[in-house]
């Protein structure tokens, strides 16, 4: 489809005046209740939030209890003889996951499907705050240079107060301030938008959404394989390629420590989206699903964040199919350790609230999350612990084991440097073989340092305690 002048709409499910200054807002329903709606619920990124976001929250006694008790968790293990056998375990776990990662990749090339011809029509669309439009207008253009041969739309789905400038969008979607659902935030907006395309009978099994968020780039292949995918839900690999490993130093340490979400896809996503047909981690970026299947989980779900996990593990529960694949989504790590810490403690709490509600997450999904969870501190805190019993010598150099764990190690750094490269190797950037040699050497040297900011951020997200907000991070420097 050739863009043509953007269609801005406000038209929504609600009519409503919204106060002044950020103060209640008078909601008039279509079937004529008239009620008073906080800011907080009329607003997807209100100001308050934004105040939140800035003054920061007042720390939480018991999250600090709960952090303190995660640092001292190594002193336990070394204490506790018995723990010892977690030890050996916790250090073959990335021979572990490079299994997983080879069986996920010989399931993709021998067993993904694809159905040229069922879709006809691909829906792009970024759902963005309005805050950045120069970004998101650079999204549009990238994705319109790629001259794709599909039936498509770009579409932008966007906040009220900020100038809707996107003329080289299809829609443009302004969330009214108004219009309210369980959802909060991006899944309120995400919502209101499914609501537009079940009105404009897009809601079919022959169309594809794909979504975005306004920091992400596409890559064509992407684009093609998410379209063609023979699943009613999909996904492939997310990568910090836009702007990796550059200055300042803030942005490239936490580009490398982002190298986990690239680990992660490949080695979990790969098994549990791929091979098992349920998610473990889910991300919004680059997840393309039928109408058919959005309209069946919809987004109005009682989340403030992680609005992606709660969409992609309720899958399940409708009989729909999952499907992973390899080819990239390029998102842009924070520009700031701050940032970091920001966004990292939203997915935390969000993720948190998920398990503990059934509304949100269904029990096998919070189970399989929170193991995810515990696996993961429990694995570092044991090879932690590792490292300081062969220091002092409780662990001997003449140990059988210590072949396993060097060859472990080998395989640790493998996968890390296979993510270094990769993030350096964006589309959009004009990056040689040398530089991706020198990321991926980066990588592993960095992986100490992204361990630490990893297991850092949660620690510092635990003892702020729950946000309550969706705080957001700036996309370009």
């Amino acid at each position: 489809m050739r863009p043509r002048a953007a269609d801005v709409s406000q038209a929504g499910h609600a009519i409503g005046l919204t106060g002044v200054n950020g103060e209640a807002a008078l909601q008039v329903s279509q079937e004529g209740s008239i009620s008073v709606v906080a800011p907080t619920e009329a607003g997807h990124w209100s100001a308050r939030d934004r105040a939140v976001s800035r003054r920061g929250k007042p720390w939480s006694l018991g999250g600090v209890a709960v952090a303190i008790a995660l640092l001292l968790l190594p002193a336990a293990v070394v204490l506790y003889r018995p723990a010892w056998s977690l030890i050996y375990v916790a250090w073959m776990l990335p021979l572990a996951e490079l299994a997983l990662l080879l069986a996920g990749q010989i399931h993709y090339r021998l067993r993904y499907r694809e159905a040229t011809g069922r879709f006809r029509e691909l829906i792009i669309q970024v759902t963005t705050t309005g805050a950045e439009p120069g970004r998101v207008n650079e999204i549009i253009a990238q994705i319109r240079g790629f001259d794709l041969s599909m039936d498509y739309q770009v579409w932008v789905v966007t906040e009220p107060g900020r100038p809707a400038d996107y003329p080289v969008a299809d829609k443009v979607l302004v969330v009214p301030a108004n219009f309210t659902v369980k959802a909060q935030r991006k899944a309120r907006a995400l919502e209101y938008s499914r609501l537009e395309r079940t009105a404009m009978l897009l809601d079919r099994d022959d169309v594809k959404v794909l979504f975005l968020d306004d920091d992400v780039s596409l890559t064509r292949s992407y684009i093609e394989h998410a379209f063609a995918a023979d699943y009613d839900l999909a996904q492939g690999v997310i990568t910090p390629r836009t702007a990796y490993g550059l200055r300042p130093f803030g942005h490239f340490a936490v580009s490398h420590a982002d190298d986990f979400r690239t680990h992660a896809c490949l080695v979990y996503c790969s098994i549990f989206q791929g091979v098992l047909s349920r998610p473990l981690h889910v991300h919004g970026e680059g997840l393309a699903v039928t109408g058919r299947a959005e309209s069946l989980i919809t987004w109005d779900h009682p989340v403030v964040a992680s609005e992606d996990l709660a969409f992609g593990q309720r899958a399940r529960r409708h009989g729909l199919r999952w499907g992973w694949f390899h080819e990239y989504v390029e998102v842009t790590s924070p520009w700031s350790v701050n940032d970091f810490l920001i966004q990292r403690n939203r997915w935390i709490w969000g993720d948190l609230h998920a398990i503990r509600h059934r509304s949100v997450l269904p029990l096998s999904g919070a189970l399989l999350v929170s193991a995810k969870y515990i696996s993961g501190v429990l694995g570092l805190a044991c090879s932690v612990a590792g490292l300081y019993l062969r220091a002092t010598g409780r662990v001997p150099p003449t140990s059988a084991f210590l072949n396993y764990a060097k060859l472990s190690v080998l395989c640790w750094a493998g996968l890390f440097f296979a993510c270094g490269w990769i993030g350096a190797s964006s589309d959009h950037a004009d990056r040689d073989g040398d530089s991706r040699l020198l990321s991926g050497v980066l990588a592993v040297l960095m992986l100490p340092i992204s361990a630490m900011l990893t297991f850092a951020a949660m620690l510092i997200s635990l003892a702020q305690g729950d946000p309550r907000t969706f705080r957001t991070i700036r996309k370009t420097r």
